[in-house]
């Protein structure tokens, strides 16, 4: 009986992080976080037993991926209790308080989860008074994404609800994120597969990864933490991108993704820019409510040598998206399969970088203000404080639900100076406001 058959595989995304030069994805310092800031007061016991009905649902947050097994595989283990710290702040006034939150954000970003020391959730109640607290949660990244945290909330505040006596629980099926694994396993070689992945070989042929030109080399072993160069759009131009998407029926991420199109001209020249880029890897619609790692990395090319105005170049990126939508595969079989994408990345001169948008409305949450306590709402990121990255550079941003345009471009700066993160996010900033100003103008000339 072989390994596989005793024990769930790996998904592919899973068996791209067990990679040795990936080592840092199983970093304990490698966290994704959430923060609320609740009113209303809190039922202690019933949040402990929220957290644990969550663990329980959820499998992956108390699975170990055993990496020296040939092949790599799942061991599952029982549920068990969420390590929950409850703390008094010190006293501080009202007008203070939102500053105080964003500190915790930024704490538990900066703790740590032992990627065998289950389960992978962690959780910090932090007490400003008997009505007004913050409630932090820490997930390993190997077990949890960006889309999975927003169902570990959503899960949460219903557990929460029912132990509390305010409604019954109701939340719907959630697949196993071993269902995942073996269903990507059993389509891998299937002819529909194969056919997505002859297109990106057609569209990606003599392409190379667009990187970042670093300020200093990159080492073999990070030392220092990684920081973030935040950036929050101005008002007037997030209203301006809101309608544009509307009228030219395009999301924010296509948008936002043709900006940085432009940008990767204004830092390389490149007329073809092929962007590695991060996508929820959702494409499969039974597993919109299970937590795991399901991120994608597509590589989106477009071609600007065409395009005359800013509308043109949102147009080609479009087109390139909406493509890429339709013929998702893996990351990894995609890079098994074209080696030659990552060419650029054995200079130690160039930076590996991914770019991201999430939109609050599409990434399986709740709308805001969740029902826990009286309400509750997600705490955004405001600080340079920054999680772990495995490698490179991440350029992240989205919509929130309030309209807010916000991001960030996470960094080591071991390899980059802090004035050149800065000047590409101001860079970025200006091209969007100018393009939003006039969308029919010269794209050179933003």
């Amino acid at each position: 009986m072989t390994v596989t058959e005793l024990h769930p595989p790996v998904s592919t995304q899973q068996l791209f992080w067990c990679a040795p030069e990936q080592s840092g994805a199983f970093s304990p310092r490698f966290v994704i976080c959430r923060a609320l800031r609740i009113t209303g007061r809190i039922d202690e016991t019933a949040l402990q037993g929220a957290l644990d009905d969550v663990v329980a649902r959820h499998e992956m947050l108390r699975t170990i991926v055993v990496r020296d097994g040939q092949p790599p595989y799942q061991q599952i283990h029982p549920p068990m209790p969420v390590p929950l710290t409850i703390r008094r702040l010190p006293p501080t006034p009202p007008e203070a308080r939102q500053q105080v939150a964003e500190q915790q954000l930024a704490e538990a970003e900066e703790s740590s989860v032992e990627i065998e020391q289950l389960p992978l959730l962690r959780a910090g109640l932090a007490r400003f008074d008997d009505h007004d607290s913050v409630l932090s949660l820490v997930c390993h990244h190997s077990a949890c994404d960006g889309w999975s945290m927003n169902l570990l909330v959503r899960d949460l505040v219903e557990c929460y609800a029912a132990r509390a006596g305010e409604r019954p629980l109701s939340l719907p099926d959630a697949p196993q994120y071993q269902d995942y694994a073996r269903w990507q396993l059993a389509t891998a070689a299937e002819p529909g597969t194969v056919a997505k992945l002859a297109y990106w070989q057609r569209k990606l042929t003599d392409a190379r990864m667009f990187t970042l030109p670093t300020d200093h080399p990159i080492p073999v072993e990070h030392t220092a933490p990684h920081v973030r160069e935040p950036f929050v759009v101005d008002r007037n131009v997030a209203a301006a991108v809101k309608r544009f998407t509307k009228t030219e029926r395009c999301s924010g991420y296509m948008l936002m993704l043709a900006v940085f199109n432009i940008l990767a001209y204004r830092i390389s020249g490149t007329l073809d820019p092929t962007i590695s880029t991060m996508f929820h890897g959702r494409g499969e619609p039974r597993f919109k409510d299970t937590v795991g790692l399901f991120l994608n990395f597509p590589t989106m090319r477009t071609d600007l040598s065409g395009c005359r105005s800013f509308r043109d170049v949102v147009l080609g990126t479009r087109t390139t998206c909406l493509e890429a939508y339709e013929n998702e595969v893996p990351h990894q079989q995609l890079l098994a399969a074209m080696p030659e994408l990552a060419e650029p990345l054995a200079d130690p001169t160039n930076s590996y970088v991914v770019f991201g948008y999430w939109d609050a409305s599409l990434a399986g949450a709740t709308g805001e203000p969740f029902q826990i306590g009286e309400t509750a709402s997600v705490i955004r990121k405001r600080s340079r404080v920054s999680e772990k990255l495995p490698s490179g550079a991440c350029w992240n941003m989205g919509m929130a639900p309030s309209g807010e345009v916000s991001g960030g471009l996470q960094y080591s700066s071991e390899v980059f100076d802090e004035a050149t993160a800065a000047g590409w996010v101001s860079d970025f900033c200006r091209i969007l406001a100018a393009a939003m100003a006039d969308p029919d103008q010269n794209w050179q000339r933003l």
